[in-house]
């Protein structure tokens, strides 16, 4: 072979070479587009299933391909298969090419394989771009469903945009843009506004004053900040109607800058005709540059109710009233000295207490007894121990006067009572310099009590701010616990926060937290903030809100009930049923008819919690046929919740309509996975076993009941059925995942022998009995521990296998714990194991291990 190479031409070895190079290149270039399309095509047809991902580089290169494929299909997969460029990433991709460059190749990408995605993005860059405008309302022309323009509102709910430049590009679609008016979703009514403050038209400028009563605040906020339209003192009377009884804070807020702004010398509330709820809305936003409305926070701070004097506080505070009020204090005037004491005293007993921090600078006796006096209930910690430090210094030698001696008592008991760690350590050093002054001596040991810190504070606010940290629950229950002078301003701090400025998760932990504290003078600021939680959230919150003072919840509800504020209505229908008060059920019935889809949805389930059956039934079957899915959904579990075996019947018999729309089919079904009543459960596995149509659905809403009681009827069921609804409903409850199992664990221990046997066949599904298994080789043995006792529990054979691979495990405990379980399984293999460990070194093992074949043995008699 060698002489015969050698023969061969220096020619023909070079071109032989190049040829297996050039295979090798061929082959590889096959292989290579035989791997891509078939990640391409398993990402088409298997989008839940792991594959390899493409790199960057292969995804841009090949784009072309994949969007032709994803219209296209493969050969004998025809597709289309829209999801292709979305699971691949491609909208990420041609997204930061709109925002960036406003790329309109990009954009038509965008709206033609992902609109759902880039649809907002598209709409604003062709603000921007005349070449993107024209693409985009091409792309509107081609829908032709007449719903495009409230599609692009839903797709960025509440975003700010160019309302000129939208008025040019939607020219032609005026009348489009003022039908959003009538919107039911708040989203596609705020687009609307933003455009049409643009517009001068006398429709236009119609449509914005009805806005000013819109259910939604960002809705009533914008309309507010429109261009003058119509009359100018009747702008004005709806402006100052909004200010003093709006229930949302950035509405009041922006009808107050719109007066100021346009009517200052129309603005003069009178403060004597308003009611107590809108008092307390004019107290929040007094004008930190005006004198006249110092007089009138001092008014309220001194006379008013305790929520119109935290309003009032506030304002003092951020215009150093406060601190000027303590600083020329004097106590040659009684009466005048009594009377700032108490108002600075109230201040400080509402947590506004920030002027305390002049007692780094006061200089007189009259304001040292009053800091005293103050700290003695409220206010930062921290002052004490300057306080302490500066008076204690300030007393000299004696003799000392009466009124100086007074003065050191007092400072005294505030260390006892509030004092921080560094203010016991300034009184420490106090007694060391006063030990041979009897009279300082004796009420110095006197005051020695009480020390806290504030250094776990900081930590847990640092955590609080931080919108990942996952355990919120833990977190406020830690906060609770932190002096009340700390934790309540930071509560309340944020339940008047701007939405954009801080995450929704802090404003709603800030409630929660609010509400636990029970801040009856801040009732109503809470109840207004309400709308920030989930209607879940609220029903459990409203109990500890409601006993803050259930009198005051009752006066601030009708308030806000009888506004316009659809969200806050939403939330308070929620609250209701834990007053147990029913004289409001006939707002919650008439709110069955409202024009909001999420105060529909919350008295229709209220009306379940107050089990108004009668009700419930008459107006909840019709709302199983609203336009807004939410809405059917929460009706559907209501009705299923409330109704009990009656109301099954009927929901079944909606379900049996040939004549019913699928949207209802399916929100129903959804209800009733979100039900608790086992005549509900029972209609899910029936349908379940002969609604084929509807067999994921009903699959899923079963897997959704993973409660113990609910899987214990499961479990029931399961044993008596057969065929194919048994192997259905066994994968609903494979679908439960971790919350099925650790209710199954629940039922297991209860030891219910009938359903024993299909529990275990349960957890053995859900891989429990191999997970256990697995801990029994863990290196910590109080894991192995659990582990041997859950197997033991468990008591299959396959659970007994497991047990046996821990009994010579190096720990006594862990080995203790299998005897217990092969003591329990009582086997003959377990009879085996057990004499094994008779032999075991450790004293306390061949204890128990005789006391268990005794057990063993009795058993076999």
């Amino acid at each position: 072979m060698k002489e015969f190479i050698e023969s061969l031409p220096s020619t023909t070895i070079w071109l032989m070479g190049g040829g297996a190079l050039v295979v090798v290149i061929a082959l590889f270039v096959l292989l290579s587009e035989s791997h891509f399309r078939r990640v391409v095509k398993k990402a088409a047809t298997e989008p839940e299933a792991t594959r390899p991902q493409l790199n960057s580089f292969t995804l841009s290169l090949r784009e072309r391909f994949i969007l032709k494929k994803s219209e296209r299909g493969f050969f004998g997969n025809p597709g289309p298969y829209p999801n292709l460029p979305i699971s691949l990433g491609y909208p990420e991709r041609w997204l930061a090419l709109v925002r960036v460059g406003h790329s309109r190749k990009a954009g038509r990408k965008l709206l033609r394989f992902a609109p759902e995605l880039g649809l907002f993005e598209c709409f604003l860059a062709s603000l921007r771009s005349p070449g993107m405008g024209r693409d985009l309302l091409a792309w509107i022309d081609g829908q032709g469903d007449g719903f495009t323009l409230r599609r692009i509102a839903l797709a960025g709910p509440g975003r700010e945009f160019n309302g000129e430049s939208a008025k040019t590009l939607f020219a032609d679609r005026m009348d489009e843009v003022r039908e959003l008016l009538g919107d039911p979703e708040w989203a596609a009514r705020a687009m609307a506004v933003r455009i049409l403050s643009k517009d001068n038209s006398d429709r236009s400028l119609k449509g914005l004053a009805d806005s000013l009563h819109d259910p939604h605040p960002l809705v009533r906020k914008l309309a507010l900040q429109a261009p003058l339209a119509g009359e100018r003192l009747a702008f004005y009377d709806e402006a100052y109607r909004l200010f003093v009884r709006d229930a949302s804070i950035e509405v009041r807020r922006t009808a107050k800058a719109r007066i100021m702004a346009e009517f200052p010398d129309l603005y003069a509330p009178d403060m004597d005709a308003l009611s107590p709820a809108e008092t307390v809305h004019v107290l929040e936003l007094l004008d930190l540059k005006s004198g006249r409305d110092d007089e009138i926070a001092f008014r309220y701070l001194e006379s008013g109710d305790p929520e119109q004097q935290l309003a009032a506080a506030e304002h003092l505070e951020a215009r150093g009233s406060l601190k000027n009020l303590l600083e020329t204090a004097s106590s040659g005037d009684a009466k005048e000295y009594k009377r700032r004491l108490s108002m600075l005293t109230t201040a400080a007993g509402l947590q506004v207490s920030g002027f305390l921090s002049s007692v780094h600078t006061i200089e007189t006796d009259s304001a040292f007894d009053a800091c005293a006096h103050i700290l003695v209930k409220g206010g930062d910690r921290r002052h004490i121990s300057v306080l302490a430090t500066r008076w204690f210094d300030r007393m000299g030698h004696g003799p000392y006067p009466s009124e100086r001696l007074s003065i050191y008592r007092d400072v005294l008991a505030a260390i006892k009572a509030r004092g921080d760690e560094s203010a016991c350590k300034a009184l420490a050093q106090e007694l060391t310099v006063r030990r041979n002054e009897s009279e300082l001596a004796a009420a110095i040991l006197d005051a020695t009590d009480g020390s806290q810190d504030r250094c776990i504070f900081t930590s847990l606010v640092g955590l609080f701010l931080d919108p990942d940290f996952p355990l919120r629950d833990e977190l406020r229950a830690a906060l609770i616990r932190q002096p009340p002078e700390l934790v309540v301003p930071f509560s309340l701090s944020f339940l008047q926060a701007d939405r954009l400025d801080t995450p929704r998760v802090i404003r709603r932990d800030a409630l929660i937290l609010a509400g636990e504290l029970k801040l009856s003078w801040a009732l109503q600021r809470a109840m207004e903030s309400l709308p920030t939680l989930d209607a879940d959230e609220i029903v459990s919150l409203a109990p500890i809100v409601i006993s803050a003072d259930a009198k005051i919840f009752k006066s601030k509800a009708r308030f806000i009930l009888d506004g316009v504020d659809a969200p806050s209505r939403a939330a308070i229908l929620a609250a209701l049923p834990s007053t147990g008060d029913r004289s409001f059920m006939s707002d919650v019935k008439a709110s069955l008819r409202d024009a909001d889809p999420d105060v529909r949805s919350a008295a229709v389930r209220a009306l379940a919690d107050f089990q108004e059956e009668k009700a419930l039934t008459a107006g909840g079957m019709d709302l199983l046929r609203d336009p807004v899915e939410r809405v059917r959904i929460t009706a559907a579990a209501a009705l299923a919740q409330a109704g009990g075996v009656a109301v099954a019947e009927k929901l079944a018999a909606v379900l049996d309509d040939d004549n019913e729309m699928d949207e209802v089919k399916a929100s129903l079904i959804k209800g009733l996975g979100r039900a608790t009543d086992q005549a509900s459960l029972d209609l899910l596995v029936n349908e379940l076993g002969t609604r084929e149509r509807w067999m994921a659905e009903l699959g899923s809403a079963l897997s959704s009941r993973s409660s113990k009681k609910d899987l214990a009827r499961i479990l029931e069921r399961f044993k008596d059925v057969t065929g194919e609804l048994k192997s259905r409903i066994a994968e609903s409850v494979r679908a439960m995942g971790k919350r099925g199992e650790e209710a199954l664990v629940e039922l297991l221990r209860e030891e219910v022998a009938s359903l024993k046997p299909f529990i275990v066949e349960a957890l053995e599904s859900l891989g429990y009995v191999e997970a256990r298994i697995r801990e029994l080789k863990h290196r910590d043995p109080e894991i192995r521990r659990q582990a041997a006792s859950a197997l033991s529990l468990v008591g299959s054979r396959a659970a007994f296998r497991g047990i046996v691979l821990a009994a010579r495990d190096p720990d006594p405990d862990v080995r203790v714990a299998v005897t217990r379980a092969l003591e329990r399984l009582a086997g003959p293999e377990g009879k085996d194991m057990l004499t094994e460990l008779e032999h075991d070194p450790d004293s306390r093992v061949r204890k128990y291990v005789l006391w268990a074949m005794e057990r063993v043995k009795a058993k076999a008699l």
